[in-house]
């Protein structure tokens, strides 16, 4: 400090006429308050953390849940066979050490009713996947009124169950996390307005779709379809990711219905009747007909292939409404860098199929050894791009010839940019691209065909050709 000056603060004569105590320091006006500072002071003692409990000892589960403290831990250590559900109604962490439930009912096993929820390596087995019924092996139980956050399931084995393996409701913050889930009825995840949450590197493997289910599904984000928005909004801002998913063979591998913001990266999706499907929700007003498109969606640098034949596309991006030109919500975002193998065998199904969709990119897939198309833009797909796309090996089917981006019907506007096919004669006739209907407008640019029997057959107009081989 420079000789001459105060550690006091300046109080200017103004200042002390007008009252202005407030600008000087509470020490300085408590009397003695310098030596009451220079005391040690007691230290904040830590607080007690609550102790685990275990089922040792007690005669239901149930009670055992009950008697834990929030925020404890519970370890389970027997096997429980159960007639009724677990409701864990608190915040707390569940941790399965040697023990497991099961049984041979239609319900869920543990249903979730509180935020702060974690269930570690729990062992879950159901009554069977050969029948429709309600049985699940977690059921996280938010509702629009009443969502929660921070649940997650972690490590978990869970087999056997005639509807899900793990169904999220209204949730938030979660995670679905290093699990395997296997033999179930309708859905191995299955979230339904759930947000900025997680489910990755889950092995879910054959999902049975016994009647009368319409449908089944690997992984599977949606919206109920009864309601607007408000009640039950969509989920939004889910990362799927790092997971295998396999033997879904009536259905979807991995879905959502009017999702907005779901990642799906880097998924080993195999033997799933369509393998990634961005597909619009339904109106809640009309049942036969879509509303919600899904919006910013990406589906990146995953690996979809199938050894069987049969109809059903690998990736399908569609937006909502029903016609061509349809001008109900238009799906976008972002198809990059997947490989697709073995799809393209049915009615306008391709390795890629898209439609009702706008400003969609499709870029840097590899999408060899499909069936007669790879590439398959339906109809109603405004500012689309396709760029560095590259099929291979198509294979024929019956008398048709094979196509490497089948423009199949109208409203197809954009460009079409360094993509190209490898092949060879042998295979039988290939066309680069087959665009017939002239209501197109499309620009392709700098696309390699040397390897097709046909570069482009297309309707007059529908088709402009800059720097093509």
């Amino acid at each position: 400090m420079t000789r001459g000056t105060s550690s006091r603060p300046h109080i200017s004569r103004r200042d002390a006429l007008l009252g202005a105590a407030s600008a000087i320091p509470v020490a300085l006006l408590a009397p003695a308050g310098r030596a009451q500072a220079s005391q040690p002071q007691p230290q904040p003692q830590p607080q007690s953390q609550p102790q685990p409990r275990s089922d040792i000892g007690v005669a239901r589960l149930q009670d055992a849940v009950a008697a834990a403290d929030p925020d404890g831990v519970l370890v389970v250590t027997r096997h429980w066979v159960l007639s009724a559900p677990v409701v864990v109604d608190r915040p707390l962490t569940i941790r399965f050490v040697g023990g497991s439930l099961s049984t041979s009912r239609d319900i869920d096993l543990v249903v979730v009713t509180a935020s702060g929820v974690t269930i570690v390596d729990a062992v879950l087995r159901g009554s069977g996947s050969d029948h429709a019924g309600l049985g699940r092996g977690v059921h996280i139980a938010g509702t629009s009124a009443r969502p929660l956050r921070d649940v997650h399931v972690q490590g978990a084995d869970i087999r056997d169950f005639p509807h899900d393996g793990v169904l999220l409701e209204h949730c938030g913050v979660f995670s679905v996390a290093d699990s395997v889930i296997a033999d179930i009825g309708y859905a191995g995840v299955l979230m339904f307005s759930c947000t900025d949450g997680s489910v990755l590197r889950n092995r879910i493997a054959r999902i049975t779709q016994p009647a009368p289910y319409p449908n089944s599904y690997g992984i599977e984000a949606v919206r109920a379809t009864t309601t607007g928005l408000v009640e039950a909004p969509r989920s939004a801002r889910v990362v799927i990711a790092d997971n295998h998913v396999s033997d879904v063979p009536a259905w979807e591998g991995i879905d959502t219905h009017g999702g907005q913001s779901i990642a799906i990266l880097r998924n080993l999706v195999e033997d799933c009747r369509v393998g990634i499907a961005v597909v619009p929700s339904k109106d809640e007003s009309d049942a036969s007909a879509t509303k919600y498109a899904p919006l910013d969606c990406s589906v990146i640098d995953n690996v979809i292939r199938r050894t069987t034949p049969g109809p059903g596309s690998g990736i399908v991006v569609r937006g909502a409404g029903e016609t061509v030109g349809d001008d109900a919500e238009r799906a976008n975002g972002i198809v990059r860098g997947n490989t697709v193998t073995g799809y393209g065998d049915g009615d306008r199904d391709g390795a890629v199929l898209v439609y009702l969709t706008r400003d969609l990119l499709v870029a840097h897939n590899h999408l060899p050894s499909g069936v007669r198309r790879g590439l398959s833009l339906y109809h109603s797909n405004d500012a689309i791009a396709l760029v560095g796309n590259r099929i291979a090996g198509l294979r024929k089917q019956g008398t048709a010839t094979s196509v490497a981006i089948d423009v199949r019907a109208t409203e197809n506007r954009g460009h079409l940019m360094g993509n190209r096919y490898d092949g060879s004669v042998e295979q039988g006739a290939v066309y680069g691209v087959l665009c017939r209907q002239t209501a197109n407008d499309l620009v392709l640019v700098d696309n390699d065909w040397g390897a097709t029997t046909t570069a482009v057959v297309a309707g007059a107009g529908a088709v402009v050709r800059v720097r093509e081989g």
